[in-house]
């Protein structure tokens, strides 16, 4: 793995949640200049899953995240003449004929990004796509018990015979979802957060911020290590864009129906 000194220490420390004098957008002509082509692929991949996202409100036409590789046009664009985009984004979308049923069923899009994006990682960036995964079905299962949802409708678009998934499905039956050991501290935190999403949506913000850092090792200098920054830079950002409606669209993400 290549190490990228100069670049690396020339990134400011960050603090959750203070605003940062970087930005990721700033931060664009630096990565481009000091990255090889193989390390820029993994920061492609790091946004690939902001421009799948981004499809949602696209889809809405509401504003999108600028932060991923395409822009609103572009994205249009992709969608549209089926380029540039993995071909399973395709296929998910072209299973469903109307607009309501592509949003009522985002999630699956979603799940199906992790199921296809996993194993194509290592290092990093694999540790970092399992954590988004499982804390999102931690989530699932956490809202759906609350709400009495059938946690076999609300896990449809997911593996079942994947052992986070089986573990979740063997508490069906149970009046509350508890978490895996390495989650409980988010079943913790949601708990202190209420009903509301506002609050639960700037916990989960915290909670992811300083979980990335345990899953880098201390390589500071290393592609990981960017890679985890920009990961961190990220969630800061999310913060400072906080409102309540974008907290609810994003926990509303966690159901399939």
């Amino acid at each position: 793995m290549s190490d990228y000194y100069y670049l690396a220490a020339s990134l400011p420390p960050l603090e959750f949640p203070s605003a940062q004098d970087v930005s990721f957008a700033g931060l664009r002509g630096a990565l481009e200049f000091n990255l090889s082509k193989k390390d820029l692929q993994k920061v492609e991949s790091l946004r690939l899953f902001i421009d799948i996202s981004n499809i949602r409100p696209l889809l809405l036409e509401e504003e999108i995240d600028p932060r991923g590789n395409l822009d609103e046009k572009e994205l249009d664009e992709a969608l549209l003449v089926h380029n540039i985009l993995p071909q399973y984004v395709f296929d998910f979308l072209d299973q469903y004929d109307t607009l309501a049923d592509k949003l009522r069923y985002f999630s699956g899009l979603l799940a199906q990004f992790f199921a296809e994006e996993i194993p194509k990682q290592k290092g990093f960036l694999k540790a970092y796509f399992i954590f988004e995964r499982e804390w999102r079905l931690v989530m699932l299962a956490l809202r759906a018990k609350k709400l009495k949802r059938d946690l076999i409708r609300e896990l449809q678009f997911e593996d079942f015979s994947d052992p986070f998934v089986a573990a979740i499905l063997a508490q069906k039956d149970a009046d509350q979802y508890e978490p895996p050991a390495e989650y409980k501290d988010l079943k913790e935190l949601l708990d202190r957060c209420g009903a509301d999403p506002w609050e639960q949506h700037k916990a989960l913000l915290g909670y992811r911020f300083h979980k990335i850092q345990d899953l880098v090792e201390e390589q500071p200098f290393s592609m990981d290590g960017i890679l985890a920054y920009l990961a961190q830079l990220l969630i800061i950002e999310y913060w400072h864009e906080l409102s309540a409606e974008k907290g609810q669209m994003i926990l509303d993400t966690f159901k399939t129906s």
